[in-house]
């Protein structure tokens, strides 16, 4: 089996100083990070943006790791604007681009709000649609354990084991290892290490997980 290919350090050196630190306007403060977004809030980006435009995913187009959708890297703004006259991107509609992230919730990728360092605002440069396996931002987190590189969303899972069915489909479905399995199959759950993705709760066939807001220190 051919392994899959990865990112140098230095690319992902690299890439970590090109996307800065920025504040999306939810309850939480980012600073020098990706941000992990659930389905609802990358929704509402997309319909607070003037400028929408849709391209290729470059993680995926130049690793190569996984058949999973390429275009699918949605710009807001200046950005769109910038890589539609390079002829990376063409224009799309709010419900186009809504459309693009639904179904690559489906599909299981997690979507991560990204930044350009030289705008200085504080709305996204564009929403990506990431697979662990190719994903810069990602492959930085959980190969080489670059802490900081991605912060989760304002919301965390929850877990119930009552009423959890232990159907393993959240743990299929989630990128972060917060759901694991024990010696006998059941499914642990540890909220440390939950980005509020809310993959996990749109396959739950119980309806048993929520997301609900993250505690932040005081």
């Amino acid at each position: 089996m051919q392994k899959n290919k990865q990112w140098s350090d230095a690319e992902l050196s690299d890439f970590k100083e090109r996307w800065y630190a920025f504040t999306i306007p939810v309850n939480i403060q980012i600073e020098n990070k990706q941000v992990a977004l659930d389905l609802n809030r990358v929704n509402q980006i997309i319909m607070q943006a003037e400028k929408i435009a849709l391209g290729s995913c470059v993680c995926r187009t130049t690793l190569q790791n996984c058949n999973s959708p390429r275009e699918t890297c949605i710009f807001f703004n200046s950005r769109a604007e910038t890589c539609v006259k390079d002829g990376r991107a063409k224009y799309v509609t709010a419900e186009q681009a809504k459309l693009i992230v639904s179904e690559t919730h489906e599909k299981g990728l997690i979507h991560l709000a990204m930044h350009q360092s030289i705008t200085h605002s504080q709305f996204p440069s564009e929403v990506c649609s990431c697979c662990p396996c190719c994903c810069q931002a990602l492959q930085g987190l959980q190969l080489l354990n670059m802490k900081g590189l991605v912060e989760p969303s304002e919301f965390v899972a929850t877990f119930d084991s009552e009423t959890c069915t232990q159907c393993h489909i959240c743990v299929e479905r989630c990128h972060f290892g917060a759901r694991m399995l024990d010696s006998s199959e059941k499914i642990i759950f540890n909220h440390n290490f939950c980005f509020g993705c809310g993959l996990c709760v749109t396959t739950c066939p119980e309806n048993t997980i929520k997301l609900i807001p993250r505690e932040t220190p005081s």
